[in-house]
């Protein structure tokens, strides 16, 4: 009787995220059509209707934001352990909404960006030397940023790839480097469930990975590199758990050559090593980063500004979608009567703070391997994670809601630790919601199992 319940329940989900599914597609063409009038008008100085006042950007917000409930029911509904089923019919159930992903319309610019590199390094222009303002092409009139590249070389290979098929269409070239990203965000969902082939939930976290809105929405509708760097941490994570630790590192640092966040993860795995005592995998370690190094300087960042603009120096003293942001917004609110001096003098205490918080967790998480007696490789894994979301919280001043994408790999392979998944399903499960709703619930987390590890350690002594 309950089973019946939960297919009737699970059909009428099902129907509605289809629907609204449909629906958000449709919107977001719209959108797209719209702002590319806009930008083909601001291109040739034509003028063309403003479709934009009759589009209500909030409808996309609250559509999206609809999916993430039905998905969270969904899982509550389905918490229950599945039969094992191969993987080729878990992808093939998923292939609507995988599809729907596929064709919507990117919301952001960001790809436009990638593609327009890819254009530049077909004409021999170095993207990480020549800022994107310098070389023009199909798609200049529908950038936002004209900035050197922030995308590693190997970023740069996709990019070009997908800038071979401008010459037919500019909209082919997105949709290759969408295709892509759809690829990847498959065989994210494909490693993570041959990695737990020995869980009874293989089956439910596979499928809860491979529909998660927010991963289709970031990582495929609107193709951001991150689904790349989801593909390393999965991969860096099974290294580390299968004691590959060569590996492990030569995938960290295919992700530095990605986007810069791997670089962080590197620290964590040689001092692992060097608590371990593996002298040979150290000096192996160090020669092949070394070789990795040069091989970077050599063939794409041959100057100091080259490897600057991984840094993404364009935002350097911007905030965005941060606690960096709410606080300024907090002290120019006009009842508080903050004169600029003063706001730019508590802005300047604020900021070294939140980084400090960011730096004394990092070095905690640096030496936890003597700190703890039994560290284990399924530990050091959840480290990385955490260290990741505390750079999101105290050290990103300027942050974008789909940079927390990667750290769902880490939750589905480690969803054993309920600390950290629930903190990081609070932060990036919802979001659309905004800071309030994102960054403060999971600050509070973190806060809370820092106060029962407190208590924890005082009952003991």
């Amino acid at each position: 009787m309950n089973n019946s319940h939960n297919i009737k329940k699970n059909q009428i989900l099902l129907g509605l995220a289809i629907v609204l599914s449909l629906i958000l597609c449709g919107e977001l063409a719209l959108r797209a059509y719209s702002y590319n009038l806009h930008a083909l008008a601001n291109s040739t100085g034509e003028y063309i209707p403003d479709f934009s006042n009759h589009l209500d950007k909030r409808r996309t917000v609250i559509e999206y934001f609809c999916l993430n409930i039905i998905y969270i029911l969904w899982l509550i509904i389905n918490k229950n352990q599945k039969p094992d089923i191969k993987f080729i019919k878990i992808l093939r159930n998923s292939l609507f909404f995988l599809l729907i992903a596929f064709i919507s319309y990117p919301t952001t610019t960001d790809i436009n960006l990638y593609v327009h590199y890819g254009l530049m390094n077909l004409n021999g222009i170095n993207p990480f030397i020549n800022p994107a303002s310098t070389f023009t092409s199909k798609l200049s009139s529908f950038l936002d940023w004209k900035q050197t590249s922030t995308y590693g070389p190997i970023s740069q290979i996709f990019f070009t790839f997908s800038a071979i098929f401008v010459a037919i269409t500019p909209s082919l070239g997105i949709y290759v480097f969408k295709l892509i990203c759809l690829l990847f965000h498959i065989l994210n969902a494909y490693l993570i469930w041959r990695h737990l082939k020995s869980s009874p939930h293989k089956v439910n976290i596979t499928i809860a990975y491979l529909v998660n809105p927010f991963l289709l929405y970031e990582q495929v509708i609107n193709a951001h590199v991150d689904v790349f760097i989801s593909t390393v941490l999965i991969i860096l994570i099974i290294c580390l758990k299968n004691r590959d630790y060569i590996a492990a590192i030569v995938t960290a640092w295919i992700g530095f050559l990605i986007k810069t966040l791997p670089v962080i993860w590197l620290p964590l795995i040689f001092v692992y090593l060097i608590k371990q005592k593996r002298w040979k995998t150290l000096f192996n370690a160090i020669c092949i980063s070394l070789a990795i190094i040069l091989a970077a300087y050599f063939i794409a960042l041959p100057t100091v500004d080259a490897w600057k603009s991984l840094s993404n120096p364009g935002v350097e003293g911007q905030t965005f979608g941060s606690l960096y942001a709410l606080f300024k917004k907090i002290i120019n609110l006009k009842p508080l009567n903050f004169s600029l001096s003063l706001q730019e003098n508590l802005y300047s205490i604020f900021k070294p703070i939140m980084f400090s918080i960011f730096l004394v967790s990092y070095l905690i998480i640096l030496v936890k391997p003597y700190l703890k007696k039994n560290y284990s490789e399924t530990d050091l894994s959840i480290n990385i994670g955490w260290i990741t979301l505390i750079l999101f919280i105290f050290a990103a001043p300027w942050y974008c809601s789909w940079y927390s994408s990667v750290l769902l790999g880490v939750v589905a392979l480690n969803i054993h630790s309920k600390r950290f998944v629930i903190t990081t399903i609070l932060f990036s499960l919802i979001p659309t919601a905004g800071v309030g709703v994102t960054v403060l619930p999971a600050l509070a987390a973190i806060l809370f199992w820092f106060a029962r590890d407190i208590q924890a350690q005082k009952k003991l002594v």
